[in-house]
């Protein structure tokens, strides 16, 4: 047996002998009724999902300072598998490039650096490099950072992306001018998905409702300059579906792909004309 291994295994000592040891916590019950379908389901711990509650918070802390607590004989060993795995990684790498529209667009990862960095070039030879987005220095302040969308405008000016900082996967829309390197002030949250249309300055985007599903609420904003004008296109679709902006590979059709509870729907319309 890996001698590191059972030095870990080692300290998974009786109860006798672990009088000392810290206890855990224990979240308070609060019973909540639910009636569903005419059954009765109690649940004693939904308030534990108020993340802004300080008393939760609370609790999330002191459960962390436990496991801290009880795992901290082992951090020798949780060091030694971490430096193993990472020695495995190549840390300084380039992904295989891919051609859109006169560019070859491309990731970097660097060592000691957590997240990635997208790039491109122009499909010249020595074309210089152009940084479209640094996650890390976006994650800057931030214990998390997750990009969602990732959409280039038909005439390459412009960058719709979005991000989450949170961990729970909603992710706030914000526009980059790859002209200026600018980022418009504007961001919208919740969007689940962005698709530029033909005309280089309308974006159709999709959000979530307040369940963390995606609403089937169609989006349409328009770029003009540094202003971003936002408006209703065609209104809820249907609560329960699961909606997505797309395009086409010829870049002449602009569609909503909406997955639902029943049937799939899917709109066409030619960019940069509105959907019906």
């Amino acid at each position: 047996m890996n001698p590191d291994a059972s030095l870990a295994i080692s300290r998974l000592t009786p109860d006798s002998e672990r009088s000392s040891a810290p206890r855990p916590p224990t979240a308070r019950r609060q019973p909540v009724e639910h009636f569903i379908h005419g059954d009765r389901r109690v649940d004693d711990y939904v308030w534990l999902r108020d993340k802004h509650n300080p008393e939760v918070i609370a609790h999330l802390n002191a459960e962390n300072a436990y496991t801290d607590a009880i795992l901290r004989d082992t951090a020798p060993f949780q060091e030694k598998l971490y430096q193993e795995m990472l020695g495995r990684i190549l840390q300084t790498d380039l992904s295989v490039p891919y051609r859109l529209r006169g560019y070859l667009y491309f990731t970097r990862t660097e060592e000691g650096k957590q997240y990635l960095m997208h790039l491109r070039r122009r499909d010249t030879e020595n074309a210089p490099e152009e940084l479209l987005l640094d996650l890390n220095a976006l994650a800057a302040g931030h214990s998390f950072l997750s990009l969602g969308a990732f959409a280039v405008s038909d005439d390459n000016s412009l960058l719709a992306y979005s991000l989450d900082t949170t961990g729970f996967r909603q992710y706030t829309l914000q526009i980059k001018n790859l002209t200026t390197g600018e980022t418009l002030p504007v961001r919208i949250e919740r969007v689940t998905s962005a698709a530029w249309a033909a005309d280089n300055r309308t974006l159709f985007y999709t959000v979530e409702d307040g369940a963390r599903r995606d609403e089937g609420l169609v989006l349409k904003a328009e770029v003009a300059g540094d202003e971003f004008g936002i408006g209703a296109e065609g209104g809820v679709v249907d609560r329960l579906a699961e909606c997505n902006s797309l395009r086409g590979r010829e870049r002449i059709a602009c569609g909503i792909s909406c997955d639902l509870s029943q049937r799939q729907d899917t709109q066409i319309g030619k960019a940069p004309f509105a959907f019906v």
